[in-house]
């Protein structure tokens, strides 16, 4: 029977479809298939996958092919496994065969290097052995005993740096042991320090609850940031009223998600209850920044960006099916451009507030307006800060019962 060539290989066993037919046993074909999807999986390893892996072993087959010439195949297997696929290469590079590479076709460096170094030993050798006799003359036997000599101390020099190699990768792996004997130390002692809040101990210096109500504030304190970097930039009256009001939206919606978490009956651990509120804050901060996106979406300079890169879609109509399909590849394209530009006006504006509190912070204290406020303090004094968003327990240990209280601010 003659062997056909298996499904999906065609293109690459095009060049030895008449070998591939002498396999005249199932398990052989079998076996040279799975060596010849090994080589295509190999050359895309060392190529990437964007090279045209069956384009390159295909014209492997025909060089060893036309490199075969008129001397008959006796065994078909052999050849294909043992000559026709393996690459052949005198340098490390594994892109490289019969000193080129196989993703640009050019010639190997690393190979035309390697040559060069044989011609410099050689030249090197012819040099030494001339300059030792009289009259110009070249003695073959006193020529190769220097090449010989000459091979013998390349070979002791590289032996010497691959010692050394090996001395500075097992003292690399010894350096990698110690930082990580280090790190496992440090980790097991910061994992066994207590909260630096509640003096939970081997909680890694904050445990979670206490984490998840830092975060509360910290997501508080951003939403401002958003809501006045959106709204409040008018004026300081205007600035005020933003403040109060998208504070106690974020501290409204962390009451609400826990009140429905108490609500819900059963035992709640304090755990639990920060962080309900901590992911009540991050959905309120999540909605906020979309209304601020979208009210800078809208403004005249994103609007004259959307318009911009719509009509730019509009004059490449021409490469889509219909007008309506253009009409509809240039509106999206145009809103994620609009939309992308609204989140970079409204970063840029939360990196100049931010900056301006820095500049007012490392600002020279003033004196005079120091001395007034403490005046001011002893006349009225100041109104109580919420210091915490969610209410604690009185015990840290003890969960909270549905019917107990857990409010945002004091």
């Amino acid at each position: 029977m003659w062997a056909q060539v298996p499904k999906g290989l065609e293109r690459v066993l095009e060049p030895v479809a008449m070998v591939w037919g002498r396999l005249d046993r199932l398990t052989t074909r079998r076996y040279v298939t799975k060596v010849v999807r090994a080589q295509l999986y190999e050359i895309s390893g060392a190529c990437g996958p964007e090279v045209d892996a069956e384009r390159i072993l295909r014209e492997r087959f025909k060089r060893r092919l036309a490199e075969q010439g008129t001397v008959p195949i006796n065994d078909p297997v052999g050849w294909l496994v043992g000559r026709a696929l393996p690459r052949r290469s005198v340098c490390p590079d594994r892109r490289c065969d019969d000193g080129r590479r196989m993703d640009t076709r050019a010639d190997c460096t690393a190979c035309q290097m390697l040559v060069l170094d044989g011609r410099a030993l050689r030249a090197r050798a012819f040099t030494k052995a001339t300059t030792a006799l009289t009259g110009g003359r070249v003695d073959r036997s006193a020529f190769e005993a220097e090449l010989n000599a000459c091979w013998h101390q390349e070979a002791a020099f590289a032996a010497v740096r691959h010692e050394q190699a090996l001395q500075e990768r097992k003292a690399r792996e010894r350096v990698w042991v110690e930082q990580r004997d280090r790190y496992v130390v440090q980790e097991a002692a910061r994992q066994a320090l207590a909260c630096e809040v509640c003096g939970k101990p081997e909680s890694a210096g904050m445990c979670g609850r206490c984490r998840d109500e830092r975060r509360v504030e910290e997501l508080v304190t951003e939403a401002v940031d958003v809501a006045v970097a959106t709204w409040g930039m008018s004026g300081e009256a205007r600035q005020l009223e933003v403040v109060r009001r998208t504070e106690g939206e974020m501290r409204g919606a962390v009451d609400q998600a826990v009140g429905d978490l108490l609500a819900a009956g059963g035992s709640v651990f304090p755990e639990s209850v920060a962080l309900a509120a901590r992911l009540a804050a991050e959905l309120q901060l999540a909605a906020l920044r979309r209304r601020a996106v979208n009210k800078f979406a809208y403004q005249a300079p994103v609007q004259a960006e959307y318009e911009k890169v719509f009509a730019t879609e509009m004059r490449r109509s021409h490469l889509h099916g219909s007008l309506d399909e253009a009409r509809e590849v240039a509106e999206e394209t145009a809103q994620r451009v609009r939309f992308n530009t609204a989140q970079t006006l409204l970063d840029a504006r939360l990196r100049m507030l931010r900056s301006a509190r820095l500049a007012e912070v490392d600002a020279e204290p003033d004196w005079h307006a120091q001395a007034a406020a403490q005046v001011r303090a002893l006349i009225r004094p100041a109104p109580r800060e919420r210091a915490v968003s969610v209410r604690r327990p009185s015990s840290a240990a003890t969960p909270v019962i549905g019917g107990e209280l857990a409010g945002v601010g004091a």
